[in-house]
């Protein structure tokens, strides 16, 4: 017995080819719905938020020439417009998950990007129905989209403790360094320092990030000089641990960040996250 699946492959190429085309663009909308439903199936209120921001999606073959043995094979990109910088972060953070769930719903691609939403592209939403006024989207998002941002600080914060351990052989020795710290911050940077040509590398492209560390501490002067002795080996550590330090910048701690530290020696670490808090840190 034919398949549901055999039986609309065979009525859409009985099409002519604008049918054929229409129909094939609904069915990739469709498995792309079902796709960010599955990857965010324990959090609805996200992929409801995602969808509602997709401007567009396209399925295109990439023509840059490859290295290692699957050169000569085709190379599918799946591409996605989104008009809202929470919803691009989300889908950062989970593209691999989402490329499996599209590869489940039947999108043979081999990668996955997505771009802000631009000029005119930015009035087209692929799921209206799902837009509204945008007020409820904007009250599901701020929560989940700041808690993201706070746990991923968290964790970068935690590979930085982890790394000082490790350079400090005596662990005293790097809680010594530790508690002095009142608040931490890790900012991405997107472009790496300047080559010897005067050229920069993208790190988004590159699927690299990089990250500048900002350390409030009482005693600026002798942070300054342990970062100055043991900064690179802590970079080193961390980015062997997945974290690519690019610099490490201390501060002077304001009055605010009196009696806090940002490493615990149990629990995670407290990122010195809201703007508020950082706009008081740097005054």
């Amino acid at each position: 017995m034919p398949s549901v699946f055999s039986e609309l492959s065979q009525f859409a190429r009985n099409l002519p080819p604008e049918a054929a085309a229409a129909l094939k663009r609904a069915r990739n909308k469709e498995r792309y719905r079902a796709a960010v439903e599955r990857t965010w199936r324990n959090r609805p209120e996200v992929a409801r938020f995602v969808l509602a921001h997709t401007n567009g999606i396209y399925i295109a073959k990439d023509e840059r020439p490859r290295k290692g043995p699957d050169r000569h094979r085709d190379w599918w990109v799946f591409g996605i417009y989104l008009d809202d910088a929470a919803a691009r972060t989300e889908v950062d953070a989970w593209q691999s998950v989402l490329l499996q769930a599209l590869n489940a719903e039947g999108l043979s691609v081999d990668d996955l990007r997505f771009l802000p939403a631009k000029w005119d592209m930015r009035t087209r939403k692929l799921f209206p129905e799902l837009s509204g006024d945008g007020t409820d989207e904007a009250v599901v998002a701020a929560p989940w989209a700041a808690r993201h941002r706070e746990e991923e600080a968290s964790r970068g914060l935690d590979i930085v403790k982890c790394a000082v351990c490790l350079v400090f052989e005596d662990t005293e020795r790097a809680w010594a360094l530790l508690e002095k710290v009142r608040g931490a911050a890790l900012d991405e940077v997107l472009l790496r320092e300047p080559r010897a040509d005067g050229s920069r590398r993208d790190e988004r492209r590159s699927g690299q990030k990089g990250y500048w560390l900002t350390l409030y501490v009482d005693d600026v002067e002798g942070i300054e000089r342990l970062v100055a002795v043991f900064g690179d080996a802590i970079r080193d550590r961390a980015r062997r641990l997945g974290l690519r330090i690019r610099k490490i910048v201390v501060r002077k701690a304001p009055p605010s960040l009196a009696g806090r530290c940002a490493f615990c020696r149990q629990g995670r670490s407290i990122p010195l996250g809201s703007l508020d808090a950082r706009s008081s840190a740097d005054a």
